[in-house]
């Protein structure tokens, strides 16, 4: 004790004990406050080192005042901050499983005042081990009969003061690099602010944070009507006028839209071949609607994401935008910026309720901040499933009890309705547990592609009987599916390995061949129509909102889209990427690159001065729509636009944590399936072969068998 003390009597050991204690307190915080989804023992020990680099250089401050009382007492402000944003965090993810960021603490977010409103609900008895610290080092300073440590008045030398902050900064480029290693891109690609945390700690993650927040209102600021101009000039230019073929096809229906993860168009109509020889459809369903009647399937249509990767899928799919070049627009953008997305289009425009359904944390890709700011009346996340273990896998439920779980709130909601499900089953690195992989795996040495099939054969079934109950409790006819991949599930760096399954050679494998393989599925299926086909047509993500409004017999000329109606004969059949690649159905642009896009040759080398010039023109034209979806993301231009059918669009004046209520007491609620059916509920419809299911339903039969009669 005595050796302790005397360390405590120097400046330089007292500090060390305040960042000691600030390090085990907040570890203490990591394990009992935070679901933090850390795995395997690399995460763990990232997890346990991540609070020390910050705490050392944010604590070295206080060692750079010259007279002791001034480093004492900034010290402990210090101390005190720190220890403020790391207990608010924890009574804000008490309640809503959430970090907090500058929007919320700005008022930006409707939660804030909840957040005021609640804080005593949110405190717990153990509370006070997050204050010990700070309390234990204040009373050992000040108390005046028996003091357990005397300041340091000896003069502190600016050198260590510098030394102590190299220290935590050399500290913080090892906390990078490991980070690094395990996930890649974590910077710039940040898609939840839990792995922020998780790896580089919360302290880090406030200032990360409020840096981007300045960063994007300076932007933001900086921008005024003028902006406009070009790019309402060039949405006109690019408006393709609705086929009459097909405009108001699907008018008045229901909109159920299934994001595919992962899945892409090589699957579609693909045999997989086992080790007896014997071939197996991969998806028999969506192959299927694929080529039903009454689908309009496009066999040439590609996705368009950048790092955001499903969340670009999103703003693509929902506002005609693309994502941002770096990063996600959700998670840098989505808490603040204005949306003309689908759920509050249609509800300007015809008066649709509107859900998002996700087995998965509503903070992933920041979900719940920008699903307000799209218009969603409802976002039904993890907190509304049974997220028991088993149930579950990285990225959420299992597709099967997904879908199963979505019926009891699909049934309730008030018709029309727009629909998002985000499934997740099929989502690097595919795993699948023993009791639900049925269909044989890929034979390569690579056990990611080999387990892709598996994967997407499951979550073919679990769309199958998804459909299967919405025919059976009515819903099917009156309602449009759109059926979308979301982006690639086999890199490039795989492809090679792939190449062999779709009968390419993998020698021969290079740029052109991984741009084939960016095509994923698009059916939009309308029970009933009669004049489906499979089209050929060049198209992409950004042409999914003006088709559907189209359908719906919505004009869109007053939007601000950057896609066009795919089923328009006006549509320009030129498919930009994020990376600024383009692809036409004779040319594709891929880096320096151009190809003929029908048989994969090289052309730059024999093309004429003129004809190369002609080609890098279209080029550039495709990328200046690239430039005119940044403009309008990157400084919220749609704030200073408003179209002659929209009024002022408010947020929710509630959480989607409490939304069930508001649900129940929708006024428009006569008009839901549940109601209509006499308020009997449709759910017992649903047939499912879920394995876990069926444990649950042998469980309960023994216990209740077991029971003393």
């Amino acid at each position: 004790m005595s050796k302790v003390k005397t360390l405590m009597n120097s400046r330089i050991g007292f500090f060390g004990m305040a960042s000691l204690l600030f390090w085990i307190k907040t570890y203490a915080a990591y394990l009992l406050e935070f679901s933090l989804g850390v795995s395997g023992p690399i995460q763990q020990f990232i997890l346990l080192i991540n609070p020390v680099a910050i705490t050392v250089i944010l604590f070295s401050i206080a060692l750079y005042f010259k007279k002791s009382s001034r480093a004492y007492i900034a010290l402990f402000v210090i101390m005190a901050i720190t220890s403020m944003i790391l207990y608010f965090n924890i009574m804000f993810y008490r309640e809503f499983s959430d970090f907090l960021t500058m929007n919320i603490l700005l008022g930006s977010n409707n939660v804030s005042g909840a957040v005021v409103s609640s804080t005593v609900a949110m405190m717990r008895p153990w509370d006070f081990i997050y204050w010990v610290d700070f309390i234990f080092l204040l009373t050992a300073l000040l108390y005046k009969r028996k003091p357990f440590v005397k300041m340091d008045q000896r003069p502190f030398k600016k050198r260590y003061a510098v030394a102590t902050t190299i220290l935590g900064c050399a500290l913080f480029a090892g906390n990078l690099a490991l980070a690094e290693s395990n996930r890649p891109q974590l910077l710039v690609r940040t898609f939840d602010r839990n792995y922020i945390v998780k790896y580089l700690g919360l302290n880090f993650f406030t200032g990360y944070d409020a840096f981007q927040t300045a960063q994007n209102n300076h932007v933001r600021a900086s921008a005024d009507e003028s902006n406009l101009a070009d790019i309402v000039e060039f949405t006109e230019e690019n408006h393709a006028e609705p086929n009459p073929e097909y405009f108001g096809e699907a008018e008045g229906r229901n909109v159920i839209v299934i994001a595919m993860e992962s899945i892409q168009q090589f699957l579609v109509d693909y045999e997989l071949e086992d080790e007896n020889g014997e071939k197996h459809e991969v998806m028999p369903f969506l192959n299927s609607l694929f080529h039903d009647e009454s689908s309009y399937s496009f066999e040439n249509f590609y996705h368009q994401v950048g790092q955001g990767k499903s969340s670009d899928a999103e703003i693509l799919a929902e506002n005609s935008l693309y994502g941002l070049p770096q990063g996600s627009a959700f998670q840098t953008l989505g808490s603040t910026n204005t949306f003309h997305a689908t759920p509050n289009v249609l509800h300007q425009e015809a008066g649709y309720t509107s859900a998002a359904f996700h087995g998965n944390v509503g903070s992933f890709w920041n979900r719940i901040d920008t699903y307000q700011q799209f218009g969603y009346d409802y976002f039904f996340d993890s907190e509304f499933y049974d997220m028991a273990e088993g149930n579950t896998l990285e990225y959420g439920l299992k597709d099967k009890l997904f879908f199963k779980e979505s019926a009891q709130y699909l049934e309730q909601l008030p018709q029309p309705f727009y629909s998002k499900f985000i499934t997740v089953s099929n989502h690097f690195p595919y795993p699948l547990d023993e009791q639900n992989a049925g269909f044989p795996e890929a034979q390569t040495d690579d056990e990611t592609i080999n387990q892709y099939f598996t994967t997407a054969n499951y979550a073919d079934q679990a769309m199958e009987e998804f459909f299967n109950y919405l025919k059976e409790s009515g819903i099917y006819e009156n309602s449009i599916f759109v059926l979308y991949g979301d982006h690639y599930g086999i890199s490039n760096m795989r492809n090679p390995e792939l190449a062999p399954l779709l009968g390419e050679d993998p020698e021969q494998w290079n740029e052109y061949n991984n741009s084939q393989l960016q095509k994923v599925p698009l059916v939009i299926h309308v029970p009933g129509a009669e004049n489906g086909q499979v089209f050929e047509k060049y198209s992409g993500q950004v042409d999914m909102l003006p088709t559907l409004m189209h359908l719906l017999g919505q004009e869109t000329d007053d939007y601000l889209f950057m896609g066009q109606d795919i089923l328009s004969e006006e549509h320009d059949d030129t498919v930009p990427f994020r990376n600024g690649n383009v692809i036409t159905p004779e040319y594709s642009f891929i880096g320096s690159q151009i190809f003929d896009t029908a048989t994969g040759e090289e052309l730059q080398d024999t093309l004429s001065e003129e004809k190369a010039a002609e080609l890098n023109e279209i080029r550039e034209e495709a990328r200046q729509e690239l430039t005119y979806s940044d403009e309008l993301m990157t400084m919220d231009l749609l704030r200073f636009y408003t179209p002659e059918s929209f009024s002022d669009v408010e947020k929710n004046d509630y959480i989607y944590q409490d939304q069930l209520e508001v649900l129940l007491n929708d006024p428009l609620r006569s008009t839901s399936v549940i109601e209509q059916n006499g308020g009997e509920s449709t759910v017992d419809l649903y047939k499912t072969d879920a394995p876990e299911l069926q444990d649950q339903e042998t469980e309960t039969t023994e216990t209740t068998t077991d029971q003393p009669q």
